[in-house]
């Protein structure tokens, strides 16, 4: 049991409680919450680097010795892991958790259970780091989890760190040319997390189906010449150049013939009025209808014209930019895949991936920027 003799009168200055289970161990976490705990760290604690602790930036684990008034020391490894939380890892034995304690509360800090901690956690807004540790395991690529954990590791604090420093320094432009890659890309880094839904539409026997099993490079929808076959939605989820995609295979739309297929054809109104990118399939071995392109005015679309390989002239609208492909031969797919990726993320395929999971943190960013504007 922690001593409470130090515990004062005084309102706490800031809150902390050991966070690994109380009883012998290898090492002892403590976590230490509130703004004036770095320079009450910082007052004990001495790097071997020689480097004050508040010199260290955000997330970078630093090695050093926890000094007692009477000249003795405990070694310990500190990480400040935002502006105000910091992790304080010590010998698990009871003589060095008590030593580090004893001297957190003579500063004024509050001794708290993890449970009391955490649930003052809940109450207060998680660091951009903590929020991204929390999407780990929901990313399913290998370029979300690698980007999920820089950004876990303090990535993003970093970059602002030096931005500042910049600024600070006199190099206002330079400052915001850091920071104003990652402006307005939550948007994007959301869809690292939930994959991107692009809705196959278009008439019955078009090649809908034929193509859906061509983007995913699997035979994921029944393929029968006869129309109307798709009745449900179908969903195929597939990466894309490390990007979650799920593509939506549709019923046919036309006037309907029975009760079943008028519901399919519901659904896949519905779908495309929420999809994040329509890929209307044509069939290029007949007529263009106008009626259809004004239909689809409405939708963010790529029009794709299929049946390459029966047709040697195009009947495609020259109103959007459209696709050539054979979903039977696959000639023309990747041009599709390459052509929903340029749609969908403008201006940051090509470029080093800078895009932000939290809409928070593009919100910080945006106001750091403005008020580099206004200095």
């Amino acid at each position: 049991m922690m001593s409470q003799a130090f515990i004062s009168e005084q309102p706490a200055l800031f809150s902390f409680a050991q966070v690994t289970p109380v009883g012998r161990s290898a090492i002892a976490t403590l976590l230490v919450i509130g703004i004036p705990a770095v320079e009450v760290i910082e007052k004990y604690f001495h790097p071997l680097g020689g480097k004050p602790f508040s010199d260290y930036p955000i997330c970078r684990i630093v090695f050093g010795k926890w000094m007692h008034a009477d000249g003795t020391y405990e070694e310990l490894v500190v990480a400040r892991i935002s502006e105000s939380h910091i992790e304080v890892n010590c010998h698990g034995g009871f003589a060095a958790i008590e030593a580090v304690t004893s001297t957190l509360l003579q500063s004024g800090g509050e001794l708290l259970d993890w449970q009391e901690l955490a649930s003052l956690e809940i109450g207060n807004e998680l660091p951009y780091w903590k929020k991204v540790e929390q999407l780990l395991p929901r990313t399913v690529t290998t370029l979300a989890t690698k980007l999920a954990m820089q950004h876990a590791n303090g990535e993003v604090e970093e970059v602002i760190e030096e931005a500042i420093q910049r600024q600070q320094q006199g190099g206002i432009e330079q400052a915001k040319r850091i920071l104003e890659p990652y402006c307005n890309t939550s948007q994007f880094g959301r869809h690292l997390i939930e994959p991107w839904s692009v809705v196959i539409a278009g008439r019955p026997n078009a090649g809908k189906s034929s193509l859906i099993n061509q983007l995913v490079g699997y035979k994921r929808a029944i393929v029968n010449p006869q129309a109307g076959t798709t009745r449900d939605l179908l969903r195929a989820p597939t990466v894309v150049e490390g990007w979650p995609v799920e593509f939506v295979d549709t019923a046919g739309l036309r006037e309907g013939e029975d009760a079943v297929e008028i519901a399919g054809m519901e659904l896949a109104k519905n779908q495309l009025a929420t999809a994040d990118l329509v890929l209307w399939v044509h069939d290029l071995t007949t007529p263009w209808d106008s009626d259809t392109q004004q239909a689809l005015v409405d939708y963010p679309i790529l029009l794709v014209g299929n049946k390459l390989d029966l047709s040697e002239s195009a009947t495609t609208s020259s109103r959007w930019p459209h696709l050539k492909v054979s979903a039977e031969t696959g000639d023309g797919v990747q041009q599709v895949l390459s052509a929903v990726l340029e749609t969908l993320l403008p201006g940051i395929l090509h470029a080093p991936l800078k895009v932000l999971f939290c809409e928070e943190m593009d919100k910080r960013i945006q106001n750091i920027i403005a008020g580099m504007s206004l200095s």
